[in-house]
């Protein structure tokens, strides 16, 4: 009986020592997915801090459909500006004159 009581005594000891080896290495795992956890927040955070510069696509999208629509009236506008720029000009040098 005695050595029967031994054996169960070794055998749990053995089931024990693998369960302190498994509990280390989830602690390593654990560990690592901690840090990585932090690291992806951290990545996570400065990506949703980066996105508030931005527009909403559908604000963009918006944005460039107007502007390929009015591209025309732009481009006039912009020549009658430059023509009223060298007519202010030519209006400075006779002034200085």
């Amino acid at each position: 009986m005695d050595i029967r009581i031994k054996e169960q005594l070794e055998l749990l000891q053995k089931k024990l020592e693998l369960l302190l080896s498994e509990k280390a290495e989830l602690k390593k795992d654990l560990s690592y997915y901690q840090a990585e956890n932090r690291e992806l927040r951290d990545k996570l955070s400065n990506w949703k801090e980066q996105r508030k510069n931005f527009p909403e696509s559908g604000e963009s999208t918006i944005i460039a459909v107007e502007n390929g629509r009015n591209a025309r009236k732009i481009a006039s506008i912009s020549k009658e500006i430059e023509v009223y720029v060298q007519e202010i000009d030519r209006c400075i040098a006779q002034l200085d004159n």
